[in-house]
């Protein structure tokens, strides 16, 4: 029946929409997050977090040893130990409202491609 495909097609062309492919993540209320690194790439990309303690969970998915560092202005906020390939470090960081970059910082890592943004807001009073 082509008068149901093309509700279909809409719906998952929206969802796609929305979604950003993967790029974007919400923090939600809990504070906590993974993060992935390889050597051309942080995902999420794009991240929105309440200020405030945040729990970061990274992961070295790719080859070489990678870190995050979390900076604003050029100055670090907090980092990560060198994570060997196919190992976890953990972050805990406290960060008002403003938009960071996060980095793998190690050789070449930040120059081909291993960054992206964290937005951190106020969370509304009440």
């Amino acid at each position: 029946m082509p008068g149901r495909r093309a509700p279909l097609a809409v719906l998952a062309a929206s969802l796609l929409l929305l979604c950003g492919c993967g790029r974007t993540l919400l923090v939600g209320s809990d504070r906590t997050l993974s993060v992935a690194l390889t050597e051309y790439r942080i995902s999420p990309q794009s991240i929105h977090a309440p200020a405030g303690l945040l729990t970061i969970f990274v992961h070295n998915d790719g080859r070489l040893t990678h870190n995050l560092v979390i900076s604003r202005d050029g100055q670090s906020e907090a980092a990560t130990p060198p994570i060997p390939p196919g190992e976890t470090a953990d972050l805990a960081v406290t960060l008002g409202p403003g938009t960071y970059l996060v980095a793998s910082t190690i050789l070449s890592d930040q120059a081909l491609g291993a960054y992206g943004t964290l937005t951190v807001r106020q969370e509304p009073s009440g």
